[in-house]
């Protein structure tokens, strides 16, 4: 009788098929396996695969950041008396939230393109049920507090100028806002700005100001309008007060890149005992640090200071 032939698991035979052999490791449940070859790594992939290769990126990635801002919307102008009913808010592209280069190598490194990749618009509703300032109103004054919010995205098809051509609406929004009792924050805008101008067609209204130096962006405007007529909301004798206004709240997600230039406070103090790191015996005094040229890189978020 001819001796039976060992089993073979599906595995091995998956293993003996690409070329690999099983390594037997007990301490790790023997789990691995090792190329039956020595592999050789060609030229072309020195850079690729996370394998190990000459030189190092230190930054790379842009900050992620989010801006909360708030005003209040009015229509009132104190030099004209004319009623402004378009409130256009504007952010300055060249700037940098995390201005940390006051030792430059070379000059202009420190300017960047801070981004607004994403925004969102909310309004305060007015106060349900006591809207005439009385003291025991009626119950029927709701639709004073009822106002309807325009938004749009402006856009342009040339480039920035002094002046600036006529905006072209792009992202567009209208929402009906009614009163609250229960005050609460009612979105009126959202708006992915990376999605509005990918295709380059239509392009953000920027206007250069400061002899060319600085460039500002309209990021979106807003019209507060009644909503049975479509005009201006002004309800009862507060069509002339001054501080008659509607409180916004702006949310910005920011791509901050970080600068090729960046500095921070150090210093390396040399004396002769371990015991003494800020003592000389010797040699000269300890001085504290001062600004020096570093370099820096975005490695995440913590929560390790609460």
């Amino acid at each position: 009788m001819a001796p039976r032939k060992p089993r073979t698991t599906k595995r091995q035979q998956r293993k003996a098929a690409s070329g690999c052999e099983l390594v037997r490791a007990p301490a790790l449940c023997n789990f691995g396996s090792a190329p039956s070859k020595p592999y050789v790594m060609a030229a072309s992939e020195m850079y690729m695969g996370g394998r190990s290769s000459t030189g190092s990126v230190v930054t790379k990635k842009e900050l992620q950041v989010k801006v909360v801002d708030f005003f209040d919307y009015n229509v009132n102008d104190p030099n004209t008396g004319v009623q402004m009913q378009v409130n256009n808010y504007w952010w300055e592209v060249n700037q940098s939230l995390f201005d940390n280069a006051s030792a430059q190598v070379v000059d202009g490194s420190d300017q960047t393109f801070c981004r607004v990749r994403r925004l969102e618009v909310y309004v305060l509703p007015k106060k349900g049920f006591n809207l005439t300032g009385e003291a025991n109103p009626p119950n029927n004054t709701n639709a004073l507090g009822m106002f309807t919010v325009n938004c749009q995205v402006p856009s342009q098809a040339q480039d920035a100028q002094t002046t600036g051509p006529e905006a072209l609406a792009t992202n567009t929004q209208v929402t009906n806002v009614l009163p609250q009792i229960d005050t609460f924050w009612k979105k009126v805008l959202s708006c992915d700005l990376q999605k509005t101008f990918q295709s380059g067609v239509a392009r953000p209204y920027l206007r250069n100001h400061d002899s060319g130096k600085k460039c500002a962006q309209c990021l979106f405007s807003m019209s507060i309008t009644d909503p049975t007529s479509g005009g201006p909301y002004l309800p009862g004798s507060q069509v002339d007060d001054p501080e008659y206004g509607i409180r916004v709240k702006v949310v910005l997600h920011i791509d901050q890149p970080i600068s090729v230039s960046q500095s921070a406070a150090l210093t390396v103090f040399r004396n002769e005992d371990f015991s003494k790191p800020a003592t000389n015996i010797l040699g000269q005094a300890w001085s504290p640090p001062a600004t020096s040229y570093v370099q820096m890189a975005v490695t995440g978020a913590r929560d390790h200071m609460r």
